[in-house]
Formats: C-alpha cells, sequence, structure tokens
C-alpha cells in the first residue's frame, strides 16, 4: 500500500481530501455525551394499590410479583419497592441477554398474576432507558413552601414540554398530606366520633373498579372515581345529614389543609427555601444541545416569574464535555503546529506539510468511522482522542525523519519510504501495543461500570 500510494500520489491526496470532507460532513452530526451509550437492561412495573399503606403493599403485591418472576430464566435481580398507595418493581436481566425478550417475559408474568386485590390497578410495565442529568435548576422566591412548590411545578411542566427535554425531575419537598382538624367541642356538639368522620369520607372519597358492562357493541368497564385529591374537594363531604335534607359540609366544622409529611426534607440554596429541578436526557440526545435548551426555557421563565422570584442553573454536567473538547481541539492544534514548524526547521516546507497533515487527515476520518459505527464524542471516547493525537504525533516524527534519512543517504523516494517506513516498523508497532496492553483489558470488565 506504502509503495502503491508513493507512486500515484494524486489518488493518496484524493483519498486524504476524501476522509476529512466525510468527517466535516459527519463533525456536526457527532452525538456529545457524558459517558457511553449503555444498552438498558432493567425493566420496570409500577403497580397502583389506592389507599393501601407500605406493608400492605409488601403483602399483597410484592411478594406475589417475585414469586411469578422468578421462573424467568434470564432473571438476574429483582427488586420491590412498597410504598404507600404504589409498588415498583425492577427486574434486571442478567448480562448478555435479549432486552426484548425479557421485557415481553416480565410483561406476561406480571399480567398473569390473578391474585391481586380488588383495589389493585393495571400495572404499567416499561423498559428503563438510561437518562443521564444535564443540568440542575434551583428555584428561589419569597413564599410560601407550598405556593413555592406549586410555582415550581408549574414550570416543571412548561419546561418539559419542550421535545428538546426528556425528563424533569423535582425535589427538594417530602410528599404532602391533607391534615383534617376537627375542634373537639365541635365533635361533641354534633355527636361525631373519629370512627365516624372517617367512615364518612371513605363512603364519599373512592375511586374502585365496579366490574363490566357486556354490551352488543362491546365490554364497557365501569368505575366509581370520585376519589378527593385537594383539600377544597374534601369540603364538600358531608359528614351530618338529617332526614329533611339538611346536611353539615365537613369544609364547615374542619380546618382542612395541605402539609409535608417530612418537614425536614428539604433544600436551601443561598439561605432560602429552594426548588430543585433535576433536568436529565435520554442516550439518544446531545448534551450540549439539550442543555441551550434548558438556558432558552430559564430565560423565558425568568422574564415570566413574579417579582422576587430566581431561577438559576446550579449545575452543569455539561461543563465537563465543553472543558474536555477545549483540551483536545488545543491540545490537536498546538500539536500540529509544533510539528509543523520543527520539521521546517531541520526539512522542507513542502515536506512539514505532508507530514503535518497527518494529524487533521486522520482525526477527521476518526470522527467519520465513530459516527458511522454508533460511537458518540464522549468523557472515554476523548480520552482516546487525546492518547491518539499523542501516538500519532510521535509516529509521524520518527517514520518521515528516518524517510529523510534513507533520502539523505541518495535512495530514490519510492526506495526511501519503503524502507524508511519498514525499519522503524517494529518500534512503531511496539509502542502501540504498550499501549493496548495497558488500556485494553477495560474492554473486558463486566457489568455496568464495563460497559
Amino acid at each position: 500500500m506504502i509503495r502503491y500510494f508513493v507512486q500515484h500520489p494524486t489518488a493518496a491526496n484524493l483519498l486524504m481530501i476524501a476522509l476529512m470532507i466525510l468527517g466535516l460532513v459527519t463533525l456536526p452530526k457527532l452525538q456529545r455525551d457524558t459517558f457511553p451509550v449503555v444498552l438498558p437492561t432493567e425493566v420496570e412495573v409500577r403497580i397502583p394499590y389506592p389507599g393501601a399503606p407500605p406493608a400492605e403493599v409488601e403483602d399483597a403485591i410484592c411478594q406475589r410479583c417475585e414469586e411469578a418472576l422468578d421462573i424467568i430464566s434470564n432473571l438476574e435481580e429483582v427488586r420491590c419497592d412498597a410504598r404507600e398507595n404504589i409498588a415498583i418493581l425492577t427486574a434486571q436481566m442478567e448480562e448478555g441477554a435479549d432486552i426484548s425478550t425479557f421485557f415481553n417475559d416480565v410483561k406476561a408474568q406480571i399480567e398473569s398474576i390473578s391474585t391481586f386485590p380488588d383495589k389493585v390497578e393495571r400495572p404499567s410495565v416499561e423498559i428503563l432507558e438510561r437518562v443521564a442529568v444535564v443540568a440542575g435548576v434551583m428555584i428561589t422566591g419569597d413564599m410560601s413552601p407550598s405556593d413555592l412548590k406549586t410555582y415550581a411545578e408549574k414550570v416543571k411542566t412548561r419546561i418539559k414540554e419542550d421535545k428538546r427535554i426528556a425528563q424533569v425531575r423535582l425535589l427538594g419537598f417530602s410528599g404532602q398530606d391533607i391534615t383534617i382538624e376537627i375542634p373537639a367541642e365541635v365533635q361533641q356538639r354534633y355527636g361525631l366520633g373519629i370512627s365516624d368522620i372517617r367512615s364518612a369520607i371513605e363512603r364519599q372519597s373512592v375511586d374502585l373498579p365496579a366490574g363490566t358492562v357486556r354490551t352488543a357493541d362491546g365490554d364497557i368497564v365501569v368505575r366509581f372515581a370520585e376519589q378527593r385529591r385537594t383539600p377544597r374537594e374534601f369540603q364538600d363531604i358531608a359528614v351530618v345529614s338529617a332526614q329533611t335534607g339538611g346536611m353539615v359540609p365537613l369544609g364547615d366544622i374542619a380546618t382542612i389543609r395541605k402539609v409535608f409529611d417530612i418537614p425536614e426534607e428539604k433544600i436551601l440554596f443561598n439561605g432560602k427555601r429552594a426548588a430543585f429541578l433535576e433536568i436529565s436526557k435520554t442516550y439518544t440526545q446531545d448534551s450540549l444541545r439539550v442543555m441551550e435548551a434548558i438556558k432558552e426555557n430559564i430565560i423565558r421563565e425568568q422574564r415570566m416569574a413574579p417579582r422576587g422570584v430566581s431561577l438559576v442553573i446550579s449545575q452543569d454536567i455539561t461543563s465537563n464535555i465543553r472543558d474536555r473538547l477545549r483540551i483536545l481541539l488545543e491540545n490537536g492544534a498546538q500539536g500540529l503546529i509544533l510539528v509543523f514548524l520543527t520539521m521546517w526547521i531541520f526539512f522542507s516546507l513542502r515536506y512539514s506539510f505532508w507530514v503535518s497533515m497527518g494529524l487533521p487527515v486522520s482525526f477527521l476520518s476518526a470522527i467519520f468511522f465513530m459516527h458511522l459505527f454508533g460511537y458518540t464524542l464522549n468523557m472515554m471516547t476523548m480520552v482516546a482522542l487525546l492518547v491518539a493525537v499523542g501516538l500519532l504525533m510521535d509516529d509521524a516524527i520518527v517514520i518521515s525523519d528516518n524517510i529523510a534519512a534513507q533520502i539523505g543517504k541518495g535512495k530514490g523516494t519510492l526506495e526511501a519510504t519503503v524502507q524508511g517506513a519498514r525499519q522503524v516498523l517494529p518500534g512503531v508497532i511496539s509502542s502501540f501495543l504498550t499501549t493496548v496492553m495497558v488500556v485494553g483489558p477495560l474492554a473486558f470488565m463486566g457489568g455496568k461500570m464495563g460497559a
């Protein structure tokens, strides 16, 4: 191949130009990310159980699901998080298994369980795609914690409407409970006990399936959907009623409000209570483009925000990517200039130019093939490119210097190029293999870190 390109310099030039054009065209399309793409290995199952405490969720749902999933052959581990009103199961498949097959097996086993209580709702099964945090936004303002959470929820909803943003999570607040406080003298006046009030609420705040009605056009699912979810909805519940039609609503005798069940769970930013929006992306999205979308949304939200409300990007994961890109470009440019000037001191301008051209040609070629094979420009591949830049410059200097030495001995261009490259070939390959032996074993690591 060396002999052919020396004899046909036009073909070599055309090949170099073609590779550079392909790399330049591909460069804007190459995805920039923090870490490499890792294929999903987990399936999440969510099973709502309205009105059930965690202990009941554990007994009625978690244990039965774990027993049902145990027969799946490629199951590595199953975890069940029993929470109030819901069970969240995470099934992890064995390394090397097919995620589509695993998902179908998990879904079939969950749907085959027929011993759930009647109140249990239809399970939702989905593959857990890898998401990566891109940025965090702090929202502070002169308002109560409840109002701050309500405002942050609205901001979250508006940001989530941007198709460039995959996921927004609100942190800094615990769950909220609805408290109903009735003075003792009021209970005595109406002859109400705690059990009476509880029974009235349970009768008038329900969300239960009521069976199926078969018709000629198909089946109709009947459901009582009268679950009260806000303090205002609870105010209309009748706790005392008379035969004449009169009634006493709960709102007339009770103080109904929402409170945080864990007041200590909070985030402070610059000494103020803050709502934290954690914004993530999917593995197919470009981190820097997502960051641009986040900044556009924050600027818009700040313009719309009430007086005294501040939105600040407190966490920017993409800064590492930008810094690594800057190092890569600066090192490449500095290496190119230094090699060119150093070679020019000892050799001709033409000779120095063609030796230096190896760096942009190789770099842009690597960009093209990275995109072709599905690689992203991430923290790992940028380290590899940095190492490759050093190896490439070292080898270029060694090979070109030996070729120049052969030409100085009076040999022709073709003979000097072939023999000069062959003489240093063992040393060049040895230096390359040394790097491979140091870094190569990492490719055989297992698990998520290995991936």
